[in-house]
């Protein structure tokens, strides 16, 4: 998905998506009657990004355990990989937590019916760290798919990468090439829908801004610093410290690694 930065600013996806935001806001403020016309590309944009989330989870996690390579020490493998994932789902929990109770975005926003959100809805907890524990684990892997059940397929992704580099050579190396060439499929066909984007967010914008006209910006920006800002933050700050203090592993190599 990375752009050639001899492309003029206008062709640039960000300057796309931009000037796309502008133009639905203006199409929803003063033409909101063409809102229906066009609201359906956002709804298509977002049926995409949808339809690719799951096979690229499901490739990419698969494909970079598997390709760890075979060995007897799978049972450590296994729990270093584990241990990871729990540690990493569990700081980016604390840092999404953080940036919510901070900032408080959606409170303010107008939803359906005209009504006011006053403060944010409960969230559920765990009754227990064991049931933390089965809530991880899928009993229907196909139905974690389906449902968009990311915690489930992250962790079958995991377990089931893991038993492919248990298996005898033959077995596995066409696994980890297949998954592997799945995975560039799929890092392809995210790209075209990423090109998408600027028709999706026009669609969206004009959607918003004819519906409910200028009153729910303020808690969409809001919405936007909070989802950014936590980004920013275990991107830039508590990965490398991670990948540092655990892997020992040179920070600036690792978001070299993650560019695209």
């Amino acid at each position: 998905m990375e752009q050639s930065t001899d492309l003029p600013w206008h062709a640039r996806l960000h300057w796309r998506i931009l000037i796309a935001m502008v133009l639905g806001v203006l199409v929803g403020w003063l033409v909101p009657e063409a809102s229906p016309y066009v609201s359906w590309l956002g709804t298509l944009f977002v049926r995409l990004l949808r339809m690719v989330i799951v096979p690229l989870v499901l490739t990419s996690i698969v494909c970079g355990t598997a390709s760890l390579g075979g060995g007897g020490d799978l049972g450590r493998l296994f729990a270093k990989t584990f241990g990871f994932f729990v540690l990493t789902s569990l700081l980016a929990i604390l840092v999404g937590w953080g940036m919510v109770t901070l900032i408080q975005p959606g409170v303010g926003l107008v939803v359906g019916g005209g009504e006011s959100l006053d403060k944010l809805p409960e969230i559920s907890a765990p009754s227990s760290p064991a049931q933390m524990i089965l809530d991880v684990v899928p009993p229907n892997v196909v139905r974690a798919m389906a449902e968009g059940d990311m915690l489930g397929l992250i962790f079958f992704s995991i377990v089931f990468g893991l038993a492919i580099t248990g298996l005898p050579e033959l077995h596995r190396v066409r696994l980890v090439s297949f998954f592997e060439s799945a995975f560039e499929a799929m890092m392809r066909l995210t790209t075209g829908v990423v090109q998408f984007a600027p028709i999706g967010v026009f669609g969206l914008m004009a959607k918003v801004v004819a519906d409910s006209g200028f009153a729910n910006f303020r808690s969409l920006g809001l919405y936007m610093a909070t989802i950014f800002g936590g980004l920013v933050i275990f991107f830039f700050l508590v990965m490398p410290l991670v990948m540092f203090l655990l892997a020992r592993l040179n920070p600036w190599t690792f978001l070299r690694n993650m560019v695209e």
